[in-house]
């Protein structure tokens, strides 16, 4: 009986908890020579169920999303942070690709969810602040400075939002693999160039030369080096180096929530009236140095899609 269901075992289909699409498109980020790799999909199975359960509870941590629209910019705290004036709002929203394709595939939806990312970052300046009845000027300030906006992740529901986005964070650990994979192929690139610098010259070098055991030596070296990294980088290592990206994905990938007091003008007050607090989550990924990104939940509204204006619109615009 024992050895009955152990060959059932053996030759039962594998129940895959992961969907293969996503296991296929993992791979196919980090490299599609992993696909070459036996039973790649099978033996993905345990780290993927773990970087999905990673990127619930990174996704659980996001602030709901805020109403970012050209008619709440100068209410909305996080919104008047972001952008200087009410039509950068709308041309961002506007110059979003994905949004333009939502609402058009969407024509009964007046909302979208999405997030606003951006990079953000505290900049020391010298500016004026009032004490009482007195002015002081060239007061050192800590103002927020935001660039770089775009939306995306387009979605109908926040529970459609919340989903891109766990899929996003698995997408960015299967990068953070291979960043690390091109980083072996530039290596053995380099490898190689030496290799072959070193063997023309100990070619040419007789043995009874000084240099020639040297040489030998430096052959010898690069060429176990070299073959090393030809061998981290069969399929069977890059899925390993992918399997351990998943599973320890919290080491690569980071979300970190910045709290700060700001007033109208963006700068960060310890008490003011007019003052509001804002929450900013900074995505952090680790690529030999790490990268800082701020992403914002938000909802966006089809009003502040604008229209392309056609040529003859354009023309008219220029020559009056």
């Amino acid at each position: 009986m024992k050895l009955w269901n152990s060959l059932t075992a053996l030759f039962k289909p594998t129940v895959l908890s992961c969907d293969p699409s996503l296991l296929d498109a993992l791979a196919e980020i980090a490299n599609p020579r992993i696909k070459l790799a036996s039973r790649y999909q099978v033996r993905l199975q345990n780290a993927c169920a773990i970087a999905v359960s990673w990127s619930g509870r990174i996704v659980a941590q996001l602030p709901v999303p805020i109403e970012l629209s050209s008619n709440s910019w100068n209410t909305e705290p996080h919104a008047h942070a972001a952008f200087g004036t009410s039509e950068s709002v709308q041309e961002t929203i506007s110059h979003s690709a994905e949004a333009q394709t939502w609402f058009a595939q969407n024509p009964l939806a007046d909302h979208a969810y999405a997030v606003l990312v951006m990079q953000s970052q505290l900049q020391q300046r010298y500016g004026m602040e009032v004490f009482g009845d007195s002015v002081r000027q060239d007061v050192a300030q800590q103002v927020l400075v935001c660039r770089g906006q775009q939306i995306s992740q387009v979605a109908g529901s926040i529970d459609a939002l919340h989903g891109m986005l766990k899929q996003r964070l698995l997408k960015l650990v299967a990068s953070h693999a291979a960043w690390h994979i091109e980083a072996r192929e530039q290596f053995k690139r380099q490898l190689a160039a030496e290799l072959e610098q070193v063997r023309i010259s100990w070619r040419y070098c007789k043995p009874s030369e000084a240099r020639y055991a040297a040489l030998t030596q430096q052959l010898d070296q690069l060429s176990t080096e070299f073959n090393a990294c030809r061998s981290a980088l069969e399929p069977e290592a890059m899925l390993a180096l992918l399997e351990t990206s998943l599973t320890d994905a919290n080491s690569h990938i980071r979300l970190e929530t910045q709290r700060l007091n700001l007033n109208k003008m963006g700068v960060v007050v310890s008490s003011d009236a007019d003052a509001a607090e804002i929450a900013l989550s900074h995505v952090l990924a680790e690529r030999g140095q790490w990268l800082d990104r701020t992403i914002v939940p938000v909802k966006i509204v089809r009003s502040d899609i604008i229209p392309p204006k056609d040529f003859s619109q354009r023309l008219d615009e220029v020559l009056f």
